[in-house]
């Protein structure tokens, strides 16, 4: 894996290589968690494989760019883990649980500490963390995601996300009550900001997980005055 140092960095990780790391950590997770026998393991896995090819194969028109391929497939790896789960026999909402604490939880720390340190290190992080997110709007998420800034200024800037691969890719495989656990992973990046030592507030009222849009606000808060008796 990258350098904690390198989060939002030009030089970070590709989509397809995200989507290899968090798959290969949530089945290293799942088998040290000993929530599957190992024989009942070794037929998840084989499972998953098969599930996966399928789902991909479903939603391969959607990749139209290694971006694309990238966030698609990760998309996959939620459903695909999911059924998988299910098949072998775990109760839907035990299959819910465990998908989301093996695709989120090897990586929240990482995360965290990546965009904390990020910010820490900014000559002004309210700009650095705007500036990062435009840049990844371009080089991680591409064209297939739609964005749209009403708010674009020194003080506030608040993003849109009017069209979500990731969303598209659950409608069309008619699982989009797993949104909530792709939308929990920006997790580890949101609680990375520290609102009180970088001077950010960042919001995010609705998702595609609860609404038709996805909001993103990033916020810069005034510093306290000192105050005076007099």
């Amino acid at each position: 894996m990258a350098s904690k140092n390198t989060h939002y960095q030009k030089d970070s990780l590709s989509p397809y290589e995200v989507f290899q790391w968090i798959q290969n950590e949530a089945f290293r997770h799942i088998k040290k968690q000993n929530w599957l026998e190992k024989s009942v393991f070794e037929q998840f896995e084989n499972i998953f494989k098969i599930r996966f090819s399928e789902n991909f194969q479903k939603v391969k028109s959607f990749v139209n760019n290694d971006l694309d391929k990238g966030n698609v497939s990760f998309a996959v790896l939620v459903v695909s883990l999911y059924e998988a789960f299910l098949e072998v026999g775990i109760c839907q909402k035990t299959a819910l649980r465990w998908v989301e604490e093996s695709i989120n939880a090897p990586t929240y720390d990482f995360v965290v500490e990546g965009t904390e340190k990020m910010l820490d290190n900014a000559e002004n992080p309210f700009a650095s963390l705007v500036q990062s997110s435009k840049m990844r709007e371009q080089t991680y998420f591409g064209s297939s995601f739609n964005f749209e800034r009403p708010i674009d200024d020194e003080f506030g800037y608040v993003l849109h996300i009017k069209k979500c691969l990731f969303h598209q890719t659950l409608q069309h495989l008619k699982r989009t009550d797993l949104q909530p656990i792709i939308c929990r992973i920006d997790l580890g990046w949101i609680n990375g900001i520290k609102p009180k030592k970088h001077g950010i507030r960042f919001v995010r009222p609705v998702t595609f997980a609860s609404g038709k849009v996805c909001q993103m606000w990033f916020v810069r808060e005034e510093k306290s005055p000192v105050s005076t008796n007099f």
